[in-house]
């Protein structure tokens, strides 16, 4: 069997994919000793990681690949084939651009949809990974698939669980953030919640108060659920809050923040409380463990995505010769997670402009809410 065309072009496949994607880790190592078992784990390992990463990463910005199947999905833990894609603004589990999206492909369905890819590459190169088992080889192949699988099933749900911990300002090994989110997701989404403009207001909140003794949680609540009054679609929310879902978001941000509390009082590497942007470093997974909870959140949460709403007003007066909105969204992505608030860094008034719920009629135009 090893000596068949079939075999032949699926190790020769295997190595290009070590050799492109994974050089240092899959290819290097085991090339010359022609390790195609070594090189096949060490791929997996690799894809394992990177896809988890991605979808995980998805979810935390808010976005939709529309159809991540196995051939939208690259060895690399890439996509291609985008579409059509696009970013959430009124939350929905299920949320997609593309009609025939359906569940499985749906906004939080993503990381299932990246496990279901994995499994694919898994089934693909356990050939070459158990091709020296003999006799006993269906045998071998069970057991190792299972084993690669059970790895791959605990490192995607713990990433996706790592993404809300530090979207909600806790470590990301802080279990208590996963409960949390378990109890607010039903809210967001009862509750006609914009994504975005939800969890970076809430950053805005740990900003304005990081000492987490402080009891303000009514001061808390008014700050997240902002004034349209005063600045219009300022509210993460596309309708009022009912008193009764007012009441569920202040016993939960009551909850949240004593859970931060009850988590720095238990550190070994207590947190400091400081807000200060100069600290925050560009990436949420490297940061410190004694990281402060606004440092957390404002990398976790950006305050600009390129919005369909956005592209379409932006390609409308393209299309009539006027590109500057076309520059300045591009200006805009090039520090998503930066304040541009109105003060020095905001000469173009991009928080009036952009940072904002999108317009009812974008929730339903077709085209913008959705594609076909």
């Amino acid at each position: 069997m090893h000596h068949c065309v079939a075999w032949k072009e699926l190790e020769e496949l295997m190595w290009h994919a070590a050799f492109r994607d994974y050089k240092e880790s899959a290819y290097d190592p085991f090339v010359e000793k022609k390790d195609a078992k070594g090189a096949s784990l060490a791929i997996l390992k690799g894809a394992m990681v990177n896809i988890s990463n991605l979808v995980a990463d998805w979810v935390r910005v808010g976005f939709a690949q529309g159809n991540f199947n196995a051939d939208n999905c690259l060895v690399a833990g890439r996509t291609m084939d985008y579409g059509p894609f696009g970013f959430m603004d009124e939350y929905h589990p299920l949320f997609a651009k593309w009609t025939g999206s359906g569940e499985h492909f749906g906004f939080l369905n993503q990381p299932s949809a990246g496990y279901a890819n994995f499994v694919v590459l898994a089934e693909s190169l356990l050939p070459l990974i158990v091709a020296d088992a003999g006799e006993d080889w269906m045998k071998e192949e069970q057991r190792v698939k299972k084993e690669i699988l059970t790895e791959a099933q605990e490192v995607f749900q713990e990433e996706i669980d790592r993404v809300f911990r530090s979207k909600l300002g806790f470590d990301q090994h802080e279990e208590s953030g996963s409960d949390l989110w378990s109890e607010l997701e039903p809210m967001m989404r009862e509750s006609r919640t914009d994504w975005i403009l939800f969890w970076r207001r809430l950053t805005m909140v740990m900003k304005e108060y990081p000492y987490l003794d402080s009891t303000a949680y009514g001061d808390m609540l008014d700050l997240l659920m902002g004034n349209d009054e005063v600045v219009k679609g300022s509210s993460p929310f596309y309708e009022p809050l009912s008193e009764n879902y007012r009441s569920k978001f202040l016993d939960w941000i009551t909850k949240w923040r004593k859970a931060l509390k009850e988590a720095e009082s238990s550190s070994d590497d207590p947190m400091s409380t400081s807000s200060d942007d100069t600290t925050v470093p560009s990436n949420w997974r490297t940061l410190p463990s004694n990281a402060t909870p606004y440092e957390r959140m404002k990398i976790s949460n950006p305050k600009y995505v390129l919005r369909e709403w956005m592209l379409v007003e932006a390609y409308g007066r393209a299309s009539k010769g006027d590109e500057n909105m076309v520059f300045e969204l591009l200006d805009l992505v090039s520090d998503p997670y930066g304040e541009r608030d109105g003060g020095d860094d905001d000469d173009d008034n991009y928080e009036e402009k952009y940072f904002k719920r999108a317009p009812d009629e974008a929730l339903t135009a077709g085209g913008t809410a959705f594609m076909s």
